[in-house]
């Protein structure tokens, strides 16, 4: 639920900002069912999607020999969103939002949609949970306000923090105190240490921030990785960062026609590697566990601005082929 309010719309200038306002304002609008966020399987054979509309949303599996998609939940109604996959591949955690609209909770079931249980250890709104590739912690993130700090802004989620917790839903410790006003999902280091968020402040602009999990406190790092022809030096966009297994980080960074590719940094060297090329408007990286592949999203605007439609991409990290994924069942 971090999802739609992480590009950091402020640093959008002229034109660009108008058209970003105007699909984000879109998105939530659009009757018919779209997939709002993707996730990818340890192995790549498998992805996580989120469904639906401004009413209800699902989250469906969908093996990608076949691209057939299957519900993983039987729920009637409600908002289920942002699933990760454990670093096994044998769980999926997400969010539940109920359609009375009380807290958002984190949900996790087996990959097979078995044994589907509440995981939340609080009455708070705990959303975009990772599990830590040991498999003993969860990473999640809570908001504390829901609204606009202007009156013509579109309203979302503010004052973002961080939290851990052991897998039972006990030793809740928060790992960051910043009230962020903006924050992408996290992503947990290969040796469960630390995780990656792009954040936003009400003073600062966006930057790529990591944080010890292990032990709480400040950033022990801030990067603000620049691409060429990047929509602005002083405010760059920066979205979705995952780490690889070599301790690199997978991130998307937008430049000035709207394109949103894929990048790699080496948080060492500041050296940065573009994997793709004119992906125009494209949200939700994400990448296996096993450093493989990646996915996202690519989105078709319309001249109003409306995000009309969307499609699955799987990146080979590799061979950096992007390869559109034709899904079907998803109603």
């Amino acid at each position: 639920m971090v999802i739609k309010g992480k590009f950091g719309l402020r640093a959008f200038v002229g034109g660009l900002l108008l058209l970003v306002l105007l699909a984000h304002a879109a998105f939530g609008k659009n009757s018919s069912g779209q997939i709002r966020a993707v996730a990818v399987s340890p192995d790549g054979k498998l992805l996580a999607v989120d469904f639906g509309n401004d009413k209800s949303s699902f989250i469906y599996k969908v093996p990608v020999d076949t691209c057939v998609a299957a519900r993983l939940t039987n729920a009637n109604d409600g908002q289920e969103s942002s699933p990760s996959f454990s670093a096994d591949g044998k769980r999926i955690a997400f969010t539940y939002r109920p359609a009375d609209h009380r807290r958002s909770r984190i949900v996790i079931a087996n990959a097979d949609g078995s044994e589907l249980h509440e995981w939340s250890p609080s009455e708070a709104n705990d959303v975009s949970p990772v599990i830590s590739p040991d498999g003993k912690t969860m990473v999640f993130s809570r908001f504390g306000f829901f609204g606009s700090y202007s009156p013509i802004a579109q309203p979302h989620a503010h004052e973002w923090n961080f939290y851990a917790a052991d897998l039972d839903g006990g030793n809740v410790r928060q790992i960051t105190n910043e009230s962020f006003y903006m924050a992408s999902a996290p992503s947990v280091s290969p040796d469960g240490k630390n995780m990656v968020v792009v954040a936003e402040g009400l003073e600062t602009d966006q930057q790529i921030a990591i944080y010890s999990i292990t032990h709480p406190g400040p950033r022990l790092r801030t990067l603000q990785p620049h691409v060429p022809n990047e929509v602005s030096r002083k405010h760059p966009i920066l979205a979705y960062p995952n780490y690889l297994p070599d301790g690199s980080i997978l991130f998307m960074a937008a430049d000035k026609r709207i394109d949103y590719d894929v990048y790699r940094l080496d948080p060492d060297t500041g050296a940065i590697e573009k994997l793709t090329n004119r992906n125009g408007y494209a949200t939700d990286l994400g990448v296996s566990a096993d450093g493989r592949t990646a996915v996202f999203l690519k989105w078709q605007i319309s001249r109003t601005g409306d995000l009309v439609s969307n499609q699955a991409y799987l990146l080979d990290l590799q061979s950096r082929e992007a390869k559109p994924l034709k899904i079907s069942g998803l109603r």
